[in-house]
Order: C-alpha cells, then sequence, then structure tokens
C-alpha cells in the first residue's frame, strides 16, 4: 500500500456526486421493473428489458466505474484526472445521454437516438481519453494500472459497439447480427466493468477488508482471463467458434468471484465485516452466474440475474457505502478548524444502516431470481430493489450531509 498517493485524491465531492447518482439510477431501475412487470423479464430482446438492463449497466454501474476512475486514478496511478472541472459537465452529459438513451429504447421517437448518441458517446469517449491521459503520466504499480487501461480501452470498444447496435435500432443503419450484441455485451461486461473491478479490488481487498495482499501474479493472471473472454467473444462473433461459446462468457465472472471469496476465507486481519458480506453474498451470485450460463442449453435471463442483477450491484453498493464514510471523513477533515477532532472514519456511516441496505438487497434478490421463471413475481421484486437502493441513497446522503450540517466536536 506504500504506493498509494492519497495526498493526490481528488475533492471528496466529485466522485461522491457519481455515488449518489448511481444510487438513484438503481432505484429508477427497481420503480421501471415494478411497472413494466412481466414484459421487462418475458425476454432478453423486449424494450422493456433492454432498458432495465442499460438502467443498471449505465445508470448504475456506468456511474459507480467513472465515479471509482475519479478517485482511484490519482490515488492508484498517482496522476490525477486531467481537467478536473469538466467532469462535473462530463457526468452530467452522460447521466443525460442515458436518459435519452432508455427513452429512444423505449419509444419510437427516432430523434432522440443521435442526441443521446452525441452525449452519451461524447462524454464516455472524454472520460476514457482522460483516464488514458492520467494513467500515461502516473508511476503507480504496472500491474494496476495496465489493469485500468485494459478495463478503458474495452470501454471505448464498448461505446463504438453501443453507437453501431443504437444507429441500427434507429434505422440508420443496416440490421446487425445477435452476435454483435453478445460481443458488446461482453465486452462491456467482461472487459470495462469485471477488468476495472479486478484493478480496483486488487487495492481495495487489503486496504478496505483487510485480506493479504493480491500477488502480481494473482492480478496478471486475471487480467489474461479477461483478454483471453475477450479474444473469445471475438472468435464467435466472427464465427471461427460455434454460437454455444457465448454460454461460456459468465464464467470469468465465476472466477473473479471464486478468488475474491478464497482470499476473504484467507484474511488474517478482517476489516469492514459489512462490506466483506456484500462482497461475500455477491461472490455467491456471480458464482451462480457462471454456473447458470453453463446449464444445459444455457439460461441468458438466470444469468443476467444473478450477474446483473445482484452480483455486481452487491459489489458496488457496498464499496459505494463504504467509500461514503471515508470521503465524508476527508471533506470534514478540509472543512473544520485546526484543532478539532473529527470522528473517526468507521463512526461517521451508521453500521445499522449498512446493514438495513444489506438486507434489503438479499430481500430483493430472493425475489428477483423467482421473477425470471414465473414473471409474476417482477412487480413485487422491482418494489423490493426501489426500496433497497432507496436505502443506500437515504444512508449516502445521511453520512455525506455532516460535511455540511456539522457533527458533534470535540477540542483537542
Amino acid at each position: 500500500m506504500s504506493g498509494l498517493a492519497f495526498t493526490q485524491a481528488p475533492a471528496p465531492a466529485l466522485p461522491m456526486r457519481f455515488l449518489l447518482v448511481a444510487q438513484a439510477w438503481g432505484m429508477v431501475a427497481g420503480l421501471w421493473l415494478a411497472w413494466q412487470g412481466e414484459v421487462a423479464l418475458a425476454s432478453r430482446w423486449t424494450p422493456a428489458t433492454l432498458v432495465l438492463v442499460h438502467m443498471l449497466a449505465l445508470g448504475l454501474l456506468g456511474n459507480a466505474m467513472l465515479g471509482s476512475l475519479v478517485q482511484f486514478l490519482p490515488v492508484a496511478a498517482a496522476s490525477p484526472l486531467p481537467a478536473q472541472r469538466c467532469v462535473p459537465w462530463l457526468q452530467a452529459a452522460f447521466n443525460a445521454g442515458v436518459g435519452l438513451l432508455l427513452l429512444a429504447l423505449a419509444t419510437p421517437l427516432r430523434w432522440l437516438a443521435p442526441v443521446a448518441a452525441v452525449l452519451l458517446g461524447g462524454s464516455l469517449a472524454a472520460f476514457a481519453v482522460l483516464a488514458l491521459v492520467a494513467l500515461s503520466r502516473g508511476n503507480g504499480e504496472r500491474a494496476v494500472r495496465d489493469g485500468i487501461g485494459m478495463a478503458v480501452l474495452a470501454l471505448l470498444a464498448t461505446l463504438a459497439l453501443g453507437l453501431v447496435l443504437l444507429a441500427a435500432r434507429s434505422g440508420w443503419h443496416t440490421p446487425v447480427s445477435p452476435g454483435l450484441v453478445n460481443l458488446h455485451a461482453i465486452v462491456g461486461g467482461v472487459g470495462w466493468v469485471l477488468g476495472l473491478l479486478v484493478a480496483v479490488g486488487s487495492v481495495t481487498l487489503p486496504m478496505l477488508q483487510g485480506t493479504r495482499a493480491i500477488p502480481p501474479s494473482w492480478l496478471r493472471g486475471a487480467q489474461a482471463v479477461v483478454l483471453a473472454a475477450l479474444a473469445i467473444a471475438v472468435a464467435a462473433w466472427s464465427g471461427v467458434l460455434p454460437d454455444a461459446t457465448w454460454r461460456g462468457m459468465a464464467v470469468p465472472f465465476a472466477l473473479f468471484a471464486a478468488g475474491v471469496l478464497l482470499v476473504q476465507s484467507r484474511t488474517q486481519y478482517q476489516r469492514n465485516p459489512l462490506l466483506r458480506r456484500f462482497w461475500r453474498w455477491g461472490g455467491i451470485a456471480l458464482l451462480g452466474g457462471g454456473a447458470a450460463a453453463l446449464l444445459p442449453g444455457g439460461h441468458v435471463l438466470l444469468g443476467g440475474a444473478l450477474v446483473l442483477g445482484i452480483g455486481l450491484p452487491l459489489l458496488v453498493v457496498g464499496m459505494a457505502l463504504e467509500i461514503t464514510g471515508f470521503l465524508t471523513w476527508i471533506a470534514l477533515r478540509q472543512r473544520v478548524a485546526r484543532g478539532t477532532r473529527v470522528p473517526g472514519v468507521g463512526s461517521l456511516f451508521d453500521e445499522a444502516a449498512k446493514r438495513r441496505v444489506l438486507h434489503a438487497h438479499l430481500l430483493a434478490a430472493t425475489l428477483l431470481l423467482p421473477a425470471v421463471f414465473a414473471p409474476a413475481f417482477s412487480c413485487i421484486a422491482g418494489i423490493a430493489l426501489a426500496i433497497a437502493y432507496a436505502l443506500g441513497l437515504h444512508a449516502q446522503w445521511r453520512c455525506w450531509r455532516q460535511v455540511r450540517h456539522g457533527f458533534s466536536t470535540t477540542p483537542r
């Protein structure tokens, strides 16, 4: 951990806005599922399902991942993100683009597609360029920087594929094959999301959960698995490998989850038990997603629910709650007068609130899984999901508002 440059961390409000918006999108996704009901889980190709998937992939995970770049790059890569004053504007453009994209997918308003493409594509491309510039200037641990760079390049590839698919769906491009849709999902899920989780997790698991340091060879091995999965996906899309190959694309998530559970089990000095539980249950869901993908005939909706609807959100929400307390502590240290004692990080975020959020997410998960097979459960599952994210958002905001409204202080 000696290579971390905490003094270069950005203003706490910058990543905090991403964490809050991510939870808000999760709540919207739950409400959408409750409103659309059975249609949202009837097939992966319905407009309602596409909207739900992108609410989670872009709204929830997208904001969380971009926020982690803003916070993590200066610390782990020892180089702040350039042009930080532009980041709030880029986030606004990104979320406006996500909203317009969802409207374009859910309605026949074709004119929304190019506007969404400009806002969403431009903001993501700008984020990616700024991140790559930061990585080129950084001098942090090489394996971590390489992992982040690989994830950012996958983000650019995902963006390019997504724009082609949007053009095809809007009638501005010839129709594309389902294989291109699969490739878009795999490059985004495995290359971008999982690739960044691997890089960030190699640092945060020891730092926040007290696991042993991740050996560089493990990190390089995980990156090799991600690259191999992307190569196999390209081969399947090009026809070199059979279509059945797509079924194995959830396996990298299962391998990552197995690695997380393994290092957790070998922890000597455990920290943040609730964060560990978030990641433990998230890892179990990712393992289930990998198993579901390998079932005879494959079950895409079940695998998607386990990976995108349960597993990844549990990892992200758990980290978001933990980081909120840390960002609040930094902001308080910067705000209060010299000589004022600031409460410890662990006392700023109510542990009971974290526990409620975890239990709410686990309850929503137990309702979401049967909804895949019996869509009549989808309405109540959506309500439970919205409540879980609303509890998380409220808990985050209660913690963060201490920066403005103060706390009980004790002079040194």
